[in-house]
């Protein structure tokens, strides 16, 4: 059986959460964001924390939290002890998925119609 990894993040020092999944299909994401928009008066800088479980297409989210300049964030890759989600979105109908699937297939199909 294939181990799952998962990331343990922390905020000067303090643990944030240990984000990660006991399903065979998953994918978690660890990013960094810093923006300051052109045509609003919005900016930002934060972390966000969250995946995806593929065969149910499911959301999942660990946390979401503004930073600051000096902030000091640590991730290490674990492979157990991963805390539950604090939000996970409903699955989608098996027919819905194949929807989009197919939708994805026939885009990929019209792209790379010359190179097939």
């Amino acid at each position: 059986m294939k181990t799952n990894f998962g990331f343990k993040i922390s905020i000067n020092d303090e643990l944030l959460t240990n984000a990660g999944l006991n399903n065979q299909h998953f994918v978690i994401s660890c990013i960094l964001n810093s923006f300051r928009r052109e045509l609003s008066p919005e900016e930002g800088l934060d972390l966000s924390v969250s995946g995806l479980i593929s065969t149910t297409q499911q959301h999942v989210k660990w946390a979401n939290c503004p930073l600051k300049r000096g902030d000091k964030i640590t991730i290490e890759v674990i492979n157990n002890g991963f805390d539950q989600p604090v939000s996970i979105s409903e699955s989608k109908p098996e027919e819905e998925i194949l929807k989009g699937k197919l939708r994805a297939y026939h885009k990929l199909k019209e792209e790379l119609k010359n190179y097939i």
